[in-house]
């Protein structure tokens, strides 16, 4: 990212001071029963998010706002789509399947990495997870390997260009963990960062020059991160981080950038109390942040939730 892009998130910093700047535009999703969770966003524009409920993915035209079925529910053995990700060549638009038990298609297929073409929407792959697991997030590398959390399992898998399954990138025993662990991963210079939600923690791992992983360190906060989601590199060591604020009834998240002196995090919260957010992506002057309010989905004192929405913020 550019200077320029940088003091346009401090600038963001001061105009989400007021939370009008946040009501000024949304994209809603008509379906109450959708749950959005990841987002990618193609090169046109074109907004795709998945379906944590009914395992499909739709197309979001950013400039009419209309909502259209991308990949229908079910498609390529998608059961729970969680991270979205378009490629660095916008051919592909690929998605993590998994099956936390609440979908409409549960039990019908393994977690998987799943692709399809962009234009055609055609199911071009499926990457199942070895062993199982709970594929989450996905970044991709600059020679376009696509790397992909598991929430279950302590590790990062990869997918090399031209592969026909997934293979481990990094696998570390500290990431062992009840409940959700692993979640957003980003790609910062020659190094992968990524967040473990249910500790609060950020971590480094470096990047060998073969592409395998190397050394992983923890990144030291002034505080935890409140259930870290999504995690966005926006260049020269900074981050975006989508905290969700937990699974429990009236939790609520925040949009946190994170500054990196070394080994050492800068925390500034730019946009507090938001609607449980799970995931973030900026194109052009504009970045989108999903509110997946998960809570209505993990705990039934939740009740029903309110419209589902992709917070749309003018970078100043």
């Amino acid at each position: 990212m550019t200077n320029h892009f940088k003091l346009t998130v401090a600038a963001l910093a001061l105009t989400l001071g007021a939370q009008t700047a946040l009501a000024a535009s949304a994209i809603e999703l008509a379906d109450p029963t959708f749950a959005p969770e990841g987002i990618g966003i193609a090169k046109d524009g074109t907004i795709y998010t998945g379906s944590l409920t009914q395992g499909a993915l739709v197309a979001i035209d950013p400039k009419t706002k209309a909502v259209t079925e991308f990949a229908a529910s079910g498609a390529n053995g998608m059961v729970t789509t969680v991270g979205v990700h378009v490629t660095g060549d916008d051919s592909r638009v690929m998605a993590c399947s998994s099956d936390p038990g609440f979908a409409v298609h549960t039990g019908e297929a393994a977690p998987a990495l799943v692709a399809f073409d962009r234009i055609s929407g055609d199911a071009v792959g499926r990457f199942e997870i070895p062993g199982g697991g709970f594929c989450n997030d996905i970044a991709e590398m600059a020679d376009g390997t696509i790397l992909v959390t598991d929430s279950f399992a302590p590790r990062i898998y990869a997918l090399a260009p031209g592969a026909d399954h997934l293979t481990v990138w990094l696998e570390d025993e500290r990431f062992v963990s009840q409940g959700i662990a692993l979640n957003g991963i980003d790609v910062d210079g020659d190094a992968v960062y990524f967040v473990q939600y249910n500790a609060g923690d950020m971590f480094k791992a470096e990047v060998n020059a073969d592409g395998t992983s190397g050394a992983v360190t923890q990144i030291h906060m002034e505080r935890k991160l409140n259930f870290p989601d999504g995690l966005l590199a926006l260049g020269d060591h900074e981050f975006l981080v989508v905290e969700g604020g937990g699974l429990q009834k009236g939790a609520r998240g925040a949009l946190t950038v994170i500054n990196l002196e070394g080994d050492h995090a800068n925390l500034h919260t730019i946009a507090p109390d938001l609607n449980v957010p799970t995931t973030a992506a900026i194109h052009g002057e504009t970045l989108y942040v999903v509110e997946g309010q998960l809570d209505h989905l993990f705990d039934p004192e939740a009740g029903a939730p309110d419209t589902y929405r992709i917070l749309e913020i003018a970078l100043p």
